[in-house]
């Protein structure tokens, strides 16, 4: 019985309709068609998203995880404003992390790693000069997620991938600023070269950077667009 319990659950986080509403649910918070505060209603989002209740509900609970929902008991759940506060707390919490993992990274840090990142971030550049944002977006989260799995800290990492997907959908919401791409390429390219020296210190302020840059970058096209 157990077992089947536990397939069941994993079939049902492995649906693809469950991802399908995930996505397109995250996607109309971010982009206010449901407002701050606003309260989802399983019938109606059944009706939006043509799907049973099933891929709803897990849709909900992920996204309650990732701290765009709050669900209380026999009240359901409505929508976290998602403001300059909330994405402020994010990012400092997620620059404690990457900063201590980027830094931690160099325990296990290999001449193999470093060619692996030297080749991502080859992708990145490419995709750049593309203005392929998604493709950005994509080269940027592996390069970063083959950095923090060098540290052996799943814990960390699994904060960190809590709020990726947030942090990805604003992004192709609101954009990047004009050089912001450029600027990347130049921190990505810092990490790498002080990966390489292997010197902490230099690895922590250039992660640091990085983090700093992407929050002020991120916060700055949502202010613009909402004047």
């Amino acid at each position: 019985m157990k077992d089947k319990i536990q397939s069941d659950s994993l079939n049902q986080l492995a649906d693809p309709t469950y991802s399908r509403v995930r996505e397109k649910l995250r996607e109309d918070i971010l982009s206010g068609y449901f407002i701050s505060g606003e309260r989802l209603k399983i019938a109606e989002l059944v009706e939006r998203y043509k799907v049973s209740q099933m891929p709803i509900r897990e849709a909900l609970q992920q996204l309650q995880g990732e701290g765009l929902l709050i669900i209380e008991p026999n009240k359901g759940a409505h929508v976290r404003k998602v403001d300059q506060q909330f994405l402020e707390n994010i990012y400092e919490i997620r620059q404690l992390i990457e900063v201590y993992l980027t830094v931690k990274c160099i325990e296990n840090l290999k001449e193999k790693d470093l060619k692996q990142l030297n080749q991502l971030q080859k992708g990145y550049e490419t995709a750049a000069a593309k203005k392929d944002y998604t493709g950005c977006l994509q080269f940027n989260k592996r390069f970063h997620s083959a950095i923090y799995e060098l540290a052996n800290n799943a814990e960390g990492l699994q904060i960190l991938e809590k709020h990726w997907q947030l942090i990805n959908t604003l992004r192709l919401t609101y954009g990047f600023g004009v050089e912001r791409t450029n600027e990347v390429i130049e921190e990505h390219r810092a990490i790498i070269s002080a990966l390489e020296n292997r010197n902490p210190i230099e690895v922590e302020a250039a992660a640091a950077r990085h983090c700093v840059n992407a929050k002020a970058d991120l916060l700055r096209q949502i202010g613009d667009r909402l004047k």
